[in-house]
This record gives C-alpha cells, structure tokens and sequence, in this order.
C-alpha cells in the first residue's frame, strides 16, 4: 500500500522537461524532412515539410520542397497549391513558375498553365537538367492551342537549332505550322501523318538542313497541295532564298483562302521590301479587313499606305496599332518615320524616344534571374 501511494509522488517529483521551442521544432523537421527526401522515402518527407510549414509560413525551401516532391509523385493539384503559395512569397524564381505551369497543364488549367509557363520563360529557367526543355516544350504547345503559333514556332525553332529533335517536339512542330489549335493529344489520328510531314520540314528548316529540309517543303506541297496552310509553309521557307518562287506558292495559299492571313501580310511584307508598296498595299489591306484587331496587321498596313504617300492613311493605321499594343517597338517607330515625313518633329521624336526605352527595356528582361532555392 505504501509503494502504491509513493508512485504518485514520485511522478510528481520529476522534473519537467522545458517546452521544445518553434524554431527548434523547425530545426529538427528540416533535418528529418532532408533525411526522409533523401532516403527517398516521399509521404514521410511531405508530412513533416506540411508540418514544417505550419509552423512557419513563410519558410521558401518547405514550400519549395512540397511542390517538387509532390510534382514527382504525381499529385499535381497538391503540388499546384504548394508552388502558388512560392511564387507568391517568391516571384522572381523561374523554376517556380515552371513547375506550377506543369501542374496547372496536367489538371489541364490550360490557360493559367501559359500563363505561368510563360513567366517561367520571362523569369529565367535553369540552364541544366531538363526542366527548362520541358517547360518550354509545354509552353510551345499551349501557345499553339491559344493560336499564337508564331510565338510557338519561335520556341520550337530553337530546339531544332541546339539540336533537340524527339517525336513530340515534330508532332508540336507540325501543328504549330499547320496553324492548328490543338494540343498533340487533341490530334485526330487521320492527320497524324500531315502533321509528321509538316513537323519533319519544319524542324529541319530550323536546324538549317537545307537539302534535306527542301526536299520535305516539295513533297509536303506535292502530297497535301489542296490543304490549308501548306503552301503558306513552304512560301515561307522559300521566302529568304527564292522570293519570286515563294510569292507563287503563297498566291496559291491565297487561292485556297483568300483571307489567308498570314500570307497576305507576307506578301505585303515583300513588296514593301522590294520599294513596291503599290503592289503591297491591296494585299495588307485585305489582311486589315480580314483581322482588324491585329496590331501587326495594321503596322504593316499603316507602312505600306506611308511608302505609297498616304501620310494621313498611314499614320491613322499605324496610332490603330499603337493602341492596340503600346509596348511594340516596330510600330513605335514606323509611327515615328510616318510623323517625321509628315512634318510632326515633337510627335516624331516622342515615338523615337518611346522605341529606344522600350528596346532597352526588351534588352533588360534578358538578363540573368534568380535560380532554385
């Protein structure tokens, strides 16, 4: 009985162990998060990384490591909420916006993906691993889906000159020049074979096989002559090398669409290059009317009304494309020569001044930004 009664008061006596501090309770899940990760043992490194960023909610590498760990195992809706909540206590880390960007695509948040993906592209991704080939792979065929597909062919083009030539990046190839909206999943088998073929040319004009590439432009126009946006492809890559023979494939462009586009203001284009804006102008005149919300059709147009002693015409245009995109520098100073040959001194140099700042501006968001935590 005695024994019994002092068992209480033995445990009364002992004592207390003073109260593990956040900071130090943070300490340690680092360490045992770190270790867990390492063994590659996931679910225990997420719980104590979600523990770890209770206690601190602004703790970068906790969130960091959520999104990553979860990216790798699939959970993309967990990993899409853990990197949002980076890039908002952090936005300047590329690969951030580059991961969230793949997330938001596999939950097929398709428009807040590009988005994200083209932060990604804007911020600065890593230049090893694979990360930035993949993002900007995704950011390619996103911006293909939206029908921005000249914004795609650039990025595309630069995989096939640093020599990055797999299936997917043909077939995102293919649809990008075949100006279709669609994502390669979205691919109707029946057109798989155009779009390889137009893919394979594509790319191979890009890496500069010019034999190889040549050949693919003739059998793809031969074999599809009747389908739309082929000869507009072939035009294109004739354009630099053989003009006269790319203003013959484009008129056949036009005579499959006569509201083509992108071929009347090539066409434009190249008659405003050869000091034959008269020929030019009915060309970018129907790309006006064919897309008045176009900026770059209505520089274009503006342009080619200005070399044809259109003053007032052209400088309408070209303040219609100033309003519709303030930030490009083409038609701020296209505007700026329009003004200058009307007389306009101070409106001439205001857009001058407007170009230089917008090309230095252009030149600043080159540099080099913040990499991974």
């Amino acid at each position: 009985m005695t024994a019994l009664l002092l068992i209480p008061l033995l445990a009364w006596q002992q004592p207390k162990q003073p109260p593990v501090s956040p900071s130090a309770r943070l300490e340690k899940i680092k360490k045992e998060a770190a270790a867990a990760r390492d063994a590659n043992k996931s679910a225990d490194a997420i719980r104590l990384y979600r523990e770890g960023v209770k206690l601190k909610p602004d703790w970068l590498e906790g969130w960091w490591s959520l999104g990553t760990l979860y990216y790798d195992d699939d959970q993309y809706p967990e990993g899409r909420d853990a990197l949002r909540r980076f890039t908002h206590l952090e936005p300047k880390v590329g690969a951030a916006w580059g991961l969230l960007g793949l997330c938001e695509y596999q939950t097929r948040d398709y428009e807040r993906s590009l988005v994200d993906l083209k932060k990604a592209d804007e911020t600065g991704l890593p230049s090893e691993g694979r990360l930035a080939e993949v993002s900007r792979y995704h950011l390619a065929i996103l911006l293909t889906r939206f029908e921005q597909y000249e914004e795609a062919m650039s990025i595309l083009m630069r995989f096939a000159q640093e020599g990055k030539e797999d299936p997917l990046k043909i077939e995102a190839a293919g649809l990008a020049a075949l100006r279709k909206p669609l994502l390669p999943i979205e691919m109707p088998p029946q057109d798989r074979q155009l779009v390889v073929d137009a893919g394979h040319a594509a790319f191979d004009a890009g890496a500069r096989h010019a034999t190889k590439a040549e050949q693919e432009m003739r059998d793809l126009a031969a074999h599809y002559p009747s389908t739309p946006n082929v000869h507009y492809i072939y035009g294109s890559y004739l354009l630099l090398g053989d003009p006269d023979a790319a203003i013959k494939e484009f008129d056949r462009e036009l005579e499959l669409n006569p509201f083509h586009v992108p071929t009347l203001v090539s066409v434009a284009l190249e008659y405003l290059k050869r000091g034959q804006a008269n020929k030019g102008v009915t060309y970018a005149k129907r790309a006006a009317e064919a897309q008045p919300d176009s900026f770059a059709v209505h520089t274009t147009y503006g342009r080619l009304l200005v070399d044809c002693g259109k003053l007032d015409d052209g400088i309408k245009e070209l303040e219609t494309a100033r309003k519709q995109a303030p930030g490009s520098p083409q038609t701020r100073i296209a505007l700026a020569t329009a003004y200058a040959k009307a007389g306009r001194k101070e409106d001439a140099a205001r857009e001058r001044q407007e170009f230089l700042k917008l090309k230095e501006q252009s030149k600043s968001s080159d540099l080099p930004q913040a990499g991974v935590p």
